[in-house]
């Protein structure tokens, strides 16, 4: 199983003989333009983070749903380490591409996992009743793959009416939020996990949100220790979460350099068969090519997501960069284009 991350320059750096200054992070996923955080006020610094729930009510209508479904976390990532414990432990159905921490939780947990390819084959065993509980990453990192609101309450209606819960990973779900179940939340069986790093740039403040019921909220707040969320993350978390005029203009600037990103890479990359979400846009093909394109852009200081080979095949993400260095990213790519071909001939 392989749990490496994206976006550690430093280890690139050293891995390619390159300076971190010179390195393009394409590797995360997270959005080239954060909210823009303004100063924070002194007594925010001076004050420890006891809750006064204006973050999670700020959050309940940012997702629509009701306030007693939602949990401030240090990041989703704690959220989704501490859930599989909670529940009842049995068959569990896992994408076999997917963010891998989710895999590892639930097998620490001692669940069973039984992976799926698509969401053609999760429907397949939910149906005929061959798991107990679902994960879904919607959309899926790496793959993109994005389920419809739809199919997941089916999925959802068959799993809680057997006693087991759907989890729903939407840690990138800010760009697609037709399809998301938050306003769902607090339901039976249900869980989601939101992210305030991807769609709003901010992934360093360490901020997200378990929906759940309050019962299984209250299991995991009694599982963080006092002050795990900071009060500078609490105060730029709500501010950020409030600014519906910047929301509407982040979802605007995505999609249109989103649009012309996939476009440069069908181009520039032929060889990989690309699927995109606003965020970023995913290539798989040939593994042995996956991996020299991952070297030959990475000795251009052009940091990658690799993930690992399955059946020959492997996924290259490539994050959105700034629309303004779109140039100076395609020439690279090209040339890397290049150098692989020869190198594979």
């Amino acid at each position: 199983m392989n749990l490496e991350h994206g976006g550690n320059i430093s280890a690139a750096a050293q891995r390619f003989g390159i300076p971190e200054e010179r390195w393009i992070d394409l590797s995360t996923g997270i959005s080239p333009w954060s909210w823009p955080v303004p100063a924070v006020p002194e007594h925010v610094w001076q004050a420890l983070p006891y809750s006064d729930k204006q973050l999670e009510f700020a959050a309940a209508q940012y997702y629509g749903c009701d306030p007693s479904a939602v949990l401030a976390v240090p990041g989703s990532q704690y959220a989704l380490q501490h859930t599989p414990a909670l529940l009842r432990k049995g068959r569990v159905a896992i994408p076999q591409r997917g963010y891998a921490e989710h895999r590892a939780a639930w097998q620490r947990a001692g669940h069973a996992i039984v992976g799926y390819n698509d969401a053609a084959a999760l429907v397949e065993l939910v149906q005929a009743g061959s798991v107990d509980h679902a994960l879904v990453i919607n959309p899926n990192n790496p793959t993109a793959e994005l389920m419809s609101a739809r199919q997941l309450q089916e999925l959802h209606q068959h799993l809680c009416a057997r006693g087991g819960w759907l989890v729903v990973d939407e840690a990138f779900g800010d760009v697609s939020r037709s399809e998301s179940l938050a306003s769902l939340c607090p339901a039976s069986g249900l869980i989601v996990y939101r992210s305030v790093g991807k769609f709003f740039g901010l992934a360093g403040i360490r901020l997200g949100f378990l929906l759940a019921p309050p019962s299984l909220g209250a299991q995991v707040a009694s599982l963080m220790p006092p002050w795990c969320l900071s009060h500078p993350a609490r105060w730029v978390g709500e501010a950020a979460l409030r600014d519906t005029t910047w929301h509407v203009m982040q979802q605007r600037r995505l999609r249109t350099a989103a649009q012309q990103w996939l476009e440069c890479l069908q181009a520039s990359v032929p060889a990989l068969q690309f699927v995109a979400t606003d965020l970023f846009a995913s290539g798989s093909g040939d593994a042995a090519y996956c991996e020299a394109l991952f070297q030959a852009l990475g000795r251009r200081a052009v940091l990658l997501r690799l993930f690992e080979r399955i059946e020959g095949y492997s996924v290259l993400r490539f994050g959105l960069p700034l629309s303004g260095s779109f140039t100076h990213v395609a020439q690279s790519i090209r040339e890397a284009v290049e150098e692989c071909e020869c190198d594979l001939l």
